[in-house]
């Protein structure tokens, strides 16, 4: 059994590179500068690591024990100026190599940031535990995801509205903590097409790890066709006697916390495209049952979740909610 573990552990070693949130495949500026710092900190740290071991392995076997030598007392070397200056200085060269491009490519981006033309703002708002993207001009909200053009400077802008929180997406660049009471902001840019899964990367409570979200770029054709068709969306029409049912039930019980069209801000999470969704809360695949069911109790599938469980709703009740939240595109 043993051996089994030791044998397993290498493969799942190599599977934790498998995951979506990759620093090595970089698909914006700032993701492939900080990979460029990231390899050259590497070669550094394997040259140190390759000298002071080689002297490591050296010195002791021309120092070793040997019967001659056993019973000898070796001569007492005080200092050694040339030694002294070699390792000053050898270790400023090492951290000048690395200080030179990371202040250069620094400086570039914030330069680039200002000097960028058209840029895209989005606010991003970190909540225990999910994410409100809004996009201030074109007055569309979204949970969880967000949607930009590639080869175009995205500014987002990054509040708390509870607890610290670090918005952090590999692929593209990051991270950078939102903090209570401050607007912090992070300029990135994809360029190329695709969806880039980003996480949570500061400790925020019971559920951290399901406060996760991702960003889809996409051609500038395309996200202007995004934009005018989420600006044009509203809350939909019931189609049936459960749906329309469903829709009173989330005005009397929901819609205090919950908006329905993406032209809308609320309290907790905007729930327009929830048809799409693939995962309810980051936690539950979107199904039927599991809807019930996060309506019924969601603190006992996302802990400390602000959502109160509905004890009270009967089966009929949890099945128009069900229906109505499914046909919210």
């Amino acid at each position: 059994m043993k051996r089994l573990c030791f044998g397993i552990l290498p493969v799942v070693l190599f599977l934790t590179g498998c995951s979506s949130l990759k620093v090595l495949d970089p698909k914006g500026t700032v993701a492939e500068l900080q990979l460029n710092l990231f390899q050259i900190s590497i070669a550094i740290m394997l040259l140190v690591f390759f000298v002071v071991f080689s002297m490591f392995v050296y010195f002791t076997w021309k120092y070793r024990e040997t019967p001659e030598r056993r019973h000898v007392t070796p001569s007492y070397i005080k200092g050694n100026r040339k030694l002294e200056v070699t390792w000053t200085v050898i270790p400023i060269l090492l951290l000048v190599i690395l200080a030179v491009p990371t202040v250069k490519g620094t400086f570039s981006l914030a330069e680039s940031a200002q000097n960028s033309d058209n840029p895209l703002k989005i606010e991003v708002t970190g909540h225990q535990y999910w994410w409100e993207v809004h996009y201030p001009d074109q007055g569309i909200t979204l949970t969880n995801e967000a949607y930009i053009p590639v080869d175009r400077p995205v500014v987002f802008q990054l509040k708390s509205d509870d607890v610290i929180h670090s918005f952090w997406m590999p692929r593209l660049g990051g991270k950078k903590d939102l903090i209570p009471g401050k607007t912090n902001t992070l300029t990135l840019n994809a360029s190329k097409e695709g969806v880039y899964k980003g996480q949570c990367a500061e400790l925020c409570g019971a559920s951290h790890s399901y406060m996760r979200f991702q960003v889809q770029a996409v051609g500038e054709r395309e996200f202007a066709q995004w934009i005018d068709q989420e600006q044009k969306k509203k809350a939909p029409d019931a189609v049936s006697t459960a749906s329309e049912k469903g829709e009173k039930l989330f005005i009397s019980k929901c819609l205090t916390c919950h908006a329905v069209s993406p032209s809308e801000r609320s309290k907790g999470p905007n729930l327009s495209g929830m048809a799409g969704k693939e995962r309810i809360g980051n936690v539950l695949p979107n199904t039927d049952e599991n809807r019930k069911k996060w309506i019924r109790d969601p603190s006992s599938f996302k802990p400390d979740v602000n959502m109160p469980p509905f004890p009270d709703l009967t089966e009929e009740d949890l099945n128009a909610l069900s229906t109505y939240l499914s046909q919210l595109e």
